[in-house]
């Protein structure tokens, strides 16, 4: 057992020998990593961050959470969005839209040294656009809008202007959408109009023939016709007679028209109800986010961590230099192993 241990120890002394020996060369490799590092540290372009965090809206129809008699929940205008709403806010984030007009806002080509003439230009920018400017979802359901640029108020610039387009793409989106739905309520409203004054005439014609009220009319006619009857005046009845001749002619279309007419009444505030809100939506510029922090110009460097860069290049050379010093002994050894 002690003899196992001095082994060891024995070993672990010839190691130590072993890499003193070369030590020259392990220490000018690691020197050398020292000195590139430095150098690297000093040569990258430093960046800057500047974020955004904002919460997604509960809700995105002004119609529903404010001109809506019927509540369904998410109608609040003023309630904060679950993580659902989140993954939305993200997915609008990364349109194409926000990207573009982010890039001709900043010249992002000239600012990420893109040549404008390269076929790749396009791959190229949404490589760098990713690497710069990140959106994620937090643990609280908010979003996160992070910049890192080498200017920092161009930084805090690009995030505050990206939470303001989203703004501006969902609503246009929207709107978009919206109008459309308002230009076909509103041909209804049109179409439905016409046939109520179509059928508003007819009704006025009914009446100038002697139909006001047909249900009415009949009943007192009933009432006048028998008193006439029991008093024997002739020149009533035969009055009364021609009264019935003319309801029972007109008296059916007039109650058809009625009811219809109703029924269309109660369809178009219906209708105009829907208008409005179509209208409404199509008005809106309602907030789809609220903003928790805006984003402003960072006074300390993000990256790189000058130290931390010397650090891994250091540590790098060192066991470089150790790799190489192994190789070398094992080339010895096979070359030896040949010779003999």
């Amino acid at each position: 057992m002690e003899q196992g241990k001095h082994g060891k120890a024995l070993d672990s002394f010839d190691l130590v020998l072993f890499l003193w020996e070369r030590r020259t060369l392990i220490g000018g490799i690691t020197a050398l990593g020292a000195v590139v590092g430095v150098i690297v540290a000093f040569v990258i372009t430093p960046l800057y961050k500047s974020e955004v965090v904002m919460f997604p809206a509960i809700t995105n129809s002004v119609s529903k959470a404010l001109l809506n008699e019927q509540s369904t929940g998410r109608d609040d205008i003023l309630a904060l969005g679950d993580e659902e709403d989140s993954e939305q806010l993200l997915q609008m984030l990364h349109s194409d839209k926000i990207r573009d007009r982010v890039t001709q806002r900043f010249d992002l080509m000239a600012v990420y040294e893109i040549d404008t003439t390269s076929k790749q230009r396009n791959t190229e920018l949404q490589e760098a656009f990713a690497e710069h400017i990140t959106f994620e979802r937090t643990k609280y359901a908010s979003v996160r809008v992070q910049v890192l640029d080498p200017d920092p108020m161009r930084a805090s610039d690009m995030a505050n202007y990206i939470a303001d387009q989203l703004d501006s793409v969902w609503t246009e989106m929207a709107r978009e959408r919206a109008s459309k739905g308002y230009r076909i309520v509103e041909t209804k409203v049109a179409e439905l109009t016409e046939e109520i004054r179509v059928m508003t005439d007819s009704m006025r014609v009914l009446r100038e023939l002697g139909v006001h009220d047909y249900h009415t009319q009949t009943e007192r006619y009933n009432e006048y016709m028998g008193a006439a009857i029991v008093k024997g005046d002739q020149r009533a009845i035969r009055e009364f007679e021609e009264r019935f001749k003319v309801l029972a002619k007109y008296g059916g279309p007039y109650v058809t028209l009625q009811d219809r007419l109703f029924n269309e009444t109660k369809r178009m505030s219906v209708l105009r109800m829907k208008l409005e809100q179509a209208q409404a939506d199509m008005d809106s510029d309602l907030p789809h986010k609220f903003v928790v922090n805006r984003a402003q110009p960072s006074d300390k460097k993000f990256s790189p961590i000058r130290w931390l860069v010397v650090a891994i290049s250091t540590v790098s050379a060192l066991l470089l230099s150790l790799l190489l010093i192994v190789v070398q002994s094992n080339v010895r050894k096979i070359r030896a192993s040949h010779v003999q």
